[in-house]
């Protein structure tokens, strides 16, 4: 009897610390449910926003796909196609907005980051299109070469004329049969006043037989200013 009296408390004791426990198992098999409930509905209104959009009713679409958003920030399908309607109607900034949010829930969505790159790109926001690419960057030898092309080119717009070269030099060893990489990396250190190298590659350029006339003729000209007065790019 004195025993059961004095395991009285340390029963009482162990309770205490298990509740806690006990409780916060209890409110987690709770929560599963409606993170599982709020999943699936959120699909199930961008499906039904699908089809409002099949039927021209793109308002309602819209609504739904936000909506959807609002229960499942990570359901990229449906912040794709809002960002789709919005670019329809002429938001470009509000749908790039709407993807940059996208890849902050999920960085590095690769289908994702490609529509940010083209909206933001034809919105002439180079910024936001350089981050979008530069969370994907897919190897310079696969289907999605043109990529790595699209942020060389943006690099080389916006000054960044090393971090251009670099992906051109890339690019070309991947497929040393495109000028076209040759031309992007000379053009490149010819701004950035990398002069020996520029005239390497223009002078390699103009020794191949696939390049426009207006290019080689332009060529010509940088090899020779380079090796005899040493003009800057442009000059």
């Amino acid at each position: 009897m004195n025993r059961q009296l004095l395991l009285l408390p340390l029963l009482t004791i162990t309770l205490a610390i298990m509740a806690p426990t006990a409780l916060a198992q209890s409110e987690g098999m709770q929560r599963a449910p409606s993170s599982v409930a709020d999943g699936e509905r959120a699909l199930s209104l961008y499906h039904q926003g699908r089809r409002n959009i099949e039927a021209g009713e793109l308002a309602s679409a819209s609504r739904q796909f936000r909506e959807a958003l609002s229960l499942d920030p990570g359901l990229m399908v449906a912040r794709r196609a809002y960002a789709r309607i919005l670019m329809s109607a002429g938001r470009p900034d509000r749908a790039q907005g709407v993807l940059t949010r996208g890849l902050e829930v999920k960085p590095g969505d690769f289908v994702t980051a490609r529509m940010l790159a083209r909206i933001a790109r034809d919105n002439n926001d180079a910024a936001v299109a350089i981050r979008a690419l530069e969370s994907i960057r897919p190897p310079v030898d696969s289907k999605d070469t043109y990529l790595r092309s699209h942020l060389a080119d943006l690099y080389r717009r916006t000054g960044q004329h090393a971090k251009a070269a670099e992906i051109y030099a890339e690019l070309h060893k991947a497929d040393p049969s495109d000028p076209a990489w040759v031309l992007g990396r000379a053009t490149s250190l010819d701004h950035h006043g990398s002069r020996q190298e520029a005239r390497e590659l223009w002078s390699s350029l103009l020794e191949r037989d696939d390049i426009d006339p207006q290019i080689r003729n332009y060529g010509e000209d940088r090899v020779t200013a380079l090796r005899d007065t040493q003009i800057p790019y442009g000059g």
